[in-house]
Order: C-alpha cells, then structure tokens, then sequence
C-alpha cells in the first residue's frame, strides 16, 4: 500500500489485528527483510511497516538523512494513516527513530522496543564497524553487500544509489545521534534490546537503560546485529518475540526488568 504526505509516497504493510504496531527498520535495508518477526507480531497486534524516505520500494527526495527530520516524516505518515495510540518496534536506525518519535509524541507512543540503538553514533561502535562506514561507498556495497545494491535496484522505484550511500555514510559518521537529554526525558515504557556480540557496544546499550526512565534491557548471548532479520533468524530471535510482547501487553518495565 501507498500514502502520501509532504512530497514522500510511503510505501508501507499492513498484518495482523489489535493495537497498532509500528515497525521501524535499519540503514541500507527494507521491512521487506523482517517477514518471520512481523508476522510473530501480527499474530498479537496489527502491524504496520514502513519503508522509510529513500529505503525499499519509497523513493528519497532531496532532503538529507537525519533522524530529527526523518521522525518528523514519519510521525507525519502516522498522522495520515490516523493512527490511534501505537506500540513502535524499531531496529537500529529505526531504533534511533523510534526514540526520537517517543520524545517528541508522548500521549501518541504507547511503549517502544528500541532494538540496537545508538545514541552516542560513532563512539559508540566497533572499531570494525567504523571501518565498514570509513569504507562506504557505492563500489563498496556492490563488492561486500551485493545483496543491498540488488534489492535496492529492484525495489526503489526511483533508485539513486551513489546518493544513497553518501546519505547513509554520512548519517553513519556523526556523534551524538539522539541526546541525553531526550532519553531522559523519555516518558514511553522502553525495552532495550541488543547482541552481547553487536556492532553496538553493549555498554552503551547498558547506559541507555540507566538513561532512560524506568527502561528494561533485554541482552542476547552469543548474538550480533543481525538476529532479527529473515537470514539469521534463529531460536533466540523466536523467544525474544515472547519477551516483546510481554513487554508489549504487560508493560513489565514498570518492574524495571533486565534479561541477560
């Protein structure tokens, strides 16, 4: 399905019944890639999933990728839809979105599940990461993601892939992506969840927890970046979905809850 707000033509889904969930996917990705967690989750909710600007089957306009702004796109795209209050699901870049929407609709945002989010940038990654983004460039992905320049060529119906790269390296490379100051301000039930192996170190995750107000922190043993997308998934991810719709109907991180 399509809907168009302020010069985007969204792309988005639609699974499932009950309370709308909003799920947020990464950089350089699609909800295309998330089939087997979305459809756990519509199982329980109904489950909304959004290309965002310039990933998947949306086209990108001129604008720079920024999570401010791009939270300001979509929080317009679920004031087209008129959603009712929503849950947000978001993985890492969508989990930096994810906090940013929290902050900024409050009364709107029901509780977030913020998977491998970064709010320090590039201070808070691996060292082989940062060398990934160092490296960024379309010859880059097309050697060592080949599967991201394809998907992307068959997706996007206006595909500017030199452009998109240079917007996702450069949002990539900044610090200080989401400010203490809204993860302390935050006033939506907030579970964090991340890889003991991710390229987010997971002290930062750990930090997050204690930044924002009564947040949970759900950590996965021997798990990466990567667990929760089609390719990877695993037992782990399939339990973790209990514990997320637990958190979801139950609101545990009231309790202030951690899983390691």
């Amino acid at each position: 399905m399509q809907i168009p707000t302020d010069g985007i033509n969204w792309f988005y889904t639609t699974e499932g019944q009950g309370e709308p969930l909003l799920f947020l996917h990464g950089g350089l990705d699609t909800c295309e890639n998330y089939e087997t967690l979305l459809a756990e989750l519509a199982k329980d909710f109904r489950v909304i999933a959004v290309d965002r600007r310039g990933h998947g089957r949306t086209a990108d306009t001129e604008a720079p990728f920024e999570y401010a702004l791009m939270a300001d796109e979509l929080i317009s795209f679920t004031q087209a839809l008129d959603l009712p209050p929503f849950h947000i699901v978001g993985y890492s870049d969508g989990a930096n979105l994810g906090l940013h929407m929290a902050n900024c609709l409050p009364d709107k945002v029901k509780n977030l599940i913020a998977i491998s989010a970064n709010y320090l940038g590039v201070s808070g990654m691996s060292q082989g990461w940062l060398e990934t983004v160092e490296a960024l460039s379309v010859d880059f992905v097309q050697e060592h993601m080949p599967e991201v320049a394809q998907q992307y060529a068959e997706l996007n119906p206006a595909p500017m892939l030199e452009s998109f790269i240079s917007k996702t390296k450069e949002l990539w490379s900044r610090d200080c992506v989401v400010e203490v100051e809204i993860l302390q301000a935050l006033q939506t039930p907030t579970l964090i969840v991340g890889g003991d192996r991710d390229i987010v170190l997971p002290e930062q995750l750990v930090d997050m927890k204690k930044l924002i107000p009564g947040a949970s922190l759900l950590m996965l043993p021997y798990c990466g970046h990567f667990v929760f997308q089609d390719f990877a998934w695993s037992n782990t991810a399939a339990s973790s979905v209990a514990v997320f719709k637990d958190f979801l109907t139950t609101r545990f991180s009231a309790h202030n809850a951690d899983f390691f």
